[in-house]
C-alpha cells in the first residue's frame, strides 16, 4: 500500500476513535439530555448511529487536517518525507 494512503488511513482511524469516544461520553454524561431523548424516540438507535457517524467524521476531517498541517520530523517518523538538510547529503 502506498505510504500516502496509509497515512491518511492510520490517522483517519485515529479520528474515527477519538469521535466515538467523545460520543460515547456524550451518551453517557446525557448531554443536553440527548440520551434520554434517543432513549424515548422508537428509532433511538438509528439517530444514535447517525450521532456517531456525524461526530466521527468531523474529527477524522480534523485529524487528518492536523496531521497535514503539521508533519513530524523525519527522526520521530520514518514515514515522514525527508527534510531539507537530508536531501543535500544525499547529492
Amino acid at each position: 500500500m502506498p505510504p500516502l494512503i496509509r497515512f491518511i488511513l492510520r490517522h483517519g482511524l485515529i479520528g474515527f476513535c477519538i469521535g466515538v469516544t467523545f460520543t460515547t461520553l456524550i451518551l453517557v454524561l446525557d448531554v443536553g439530555a440527548i440520551r434520554t431523548l434517543t432513549r424515548a424516540s422508537t428509532e433511538g438507535t438509528v439517530l444514535r448511529l447517525m450521532l456517531v457517524f456525524l461526530i466521527s467524521s468531523t474529527f477524522i476531517s480534523v485529524q487528518i487536517a492536523i496531521a497535514v498541517m503539521f508533519p513530524p520530523s523525519r527522526k520521530h517518523d520514518p514515514m515522514a518525507p525527508p527534510d531539507k538538510g537530508d536531501q543535500d547529503d544525499n547529492q
